[in-house]
């Protein structure tokens, strides 16, 4: 998570808390189910000048996206998906890959750049956990081995909103996940046994919006 996703992330809530009491849509809340693709933009391990390398590929996520108005333009989502994908492991003249399960817990803050309240489009930045599940980082774990680096991730990007009904809508969502992510394993990864580099998961998922509250 870089600095200056920390610091928008603060500018926009205490411009939030700044704006007057009577402009904000208290209790407004809608909540979207979706489906979409994380795809890693870059191989999440190198080693030996490039001779071996293990990534994961794109994870198909399923999840719950909570977004409560704290003003006309301003709002705070709680998202929480998992998905499954695979692990590529490629070195020694072989290649090979492993089933994966992400999991990912999201708190974003969302401000409306154009558009009304029922179609709009809007920046999004915020702080979250990733977490990828697999049977070589399972077994390194529990013995001890080994675990997967960088789960703290920052998470940039844009969603579009439009209207359906008076209560329905469509949700559309594309982000950066940004996590220094790798992995450690003894006897593999060197000393003191990890590798780490900067992870880029393009994250891009839609949705059905349900409106409650006011």
């Amino acid at each position: 998570m870089t600095r200056g996703s920390v610091a928008c992330l603060a500018a926009l809530l205490t411009a939030s808390i700044a704006l007057p009491l009577q402009k904000v849509s208290a209790g407004t809340c809608e909540v979207s189910p979706f489906v979409g693709a994380m795809i890693p933009a870059n191989t999440l391990l190198i080693e030996n000048a490039g001779a071996t390398y293990i990534r994961m590929k794109t994870h198909t996520i399923y999840g719950l996206d909570v977004e409560h108005s704290l003003s006309p333009r301003l709002g705070l989502d709680f998202v929480l998906a998992t998905g499954t994908g695979s692990m590529e492991i490629v070195g020694g003249g072989a290649a090979f890959e492993l089933a994966s399960t992400a999991f990912i817990a999201d708190l974003r803050a969302r401000m409306r750049l154009l558009g009304q309240e029922d179609d709009n489009l809007g920046l999004v930045l915020g702080v979250g956990y990733t977490d990828f599940n697999s049977g070589l980082l399972d077994v390194a774990h529990e013995t001890d081995q080994g675990t997967f680096m960088g789960r703290l991730t920052g998470i940039a990007g844009v969603d579009l909103h439009g209207h359906l009904t008076d209560r329905l809508g469509l949700k559309a969502v594309f982000v950066d996940r940004i996590h220094v992510s790798g992995l450690q394993i003894d006897g593999i990864s060197g000393e003191p046994g990890s590798i780490e580099k900067t992870q880029n998961d393009l994250c891009i998922t839609a949705g059905l919006t349900i409106k409650t509250g006011k």
